[in-house]
């Protein structure tokens, strides 16, 4: 019942394992320690490098996003701790954020499980992502970002910065996501 409750409240459509709400509290930590400047949070846990996204949402709205779709440290955790701190301070989208920002922001971790490349984004479901790749330009739309596959289309061409309708490679994002 415990973990049905927690499902609910991270808006997760399945079962939140244990592992995945350390995830999202790892996160939680590194964001709140980036903010009032102090060392970020040492995992305790270290398992298997893992691609990571980390959006941070306050009010409704994204307010920073940062990760990659390739691991750059050697554990999932270590990656959601560098992803959290360069959403909460260096997304050149949005400003560093301020410590009123810390009042009920949400994050969101999303763990990349893997790319299979589509011909086209017809049958791309609001749980894909999608990736946009021309020559070394990528465009990526997370899960849940979106429902629509077309207007998902435009978003990645735009975020990868070519025009529409060039050559490009696609690719459909299976991801894990929790929230909290």
């Amino acid at each position: 019942m415990l973990i049905y409750a927690l499902t609910l409240a991270m808006g997760c459509g399945q079962t939140v394992p244990k592992d995945q709400q350390v995830l999202v509290d790892l996160a939680r930590q590194a964001v709140e320690s980036e903010v009032r400047h102090l060392e970020p949070p040492r995992p305790k846990v270290h398992t298997g490098a893992k691609a990571v996204f980390v959006t941070i949402e306050r009010n409704g709205k994204v307010i920073g996003c940062r990760g990659d779709l390739t691991s750059r440290t050697a554990s999932v955790e270590d990656e959601v701790v560098l992803a959290a701190r360069a959403a909460a301070a260096h997304d050149p989208r949005y400003g560093p954020l301020k410590l009123t920002d810390l009042q009920g922001f949400l994050v969101t971790v999303t763990v990349v499980s893997k790319l299979d490349p589509m011909s086209s984004v017809d049958g791309l479901l609001p749980s894909d992502g999608l990736v946009l790749q021309a020559g070394n330009k990528k465009g990526i739309v997370l899960p849940w970002e979106g429902k629509d596959p077309q207007l998902r289309l435009k978003w990645a061409f735009k975020k990868a910065g070519v025009p529409e309708n060039s050559a490009v490679t696609l690719f459909r994002l299976t991801a894990s996501r929790c929230r909290g």
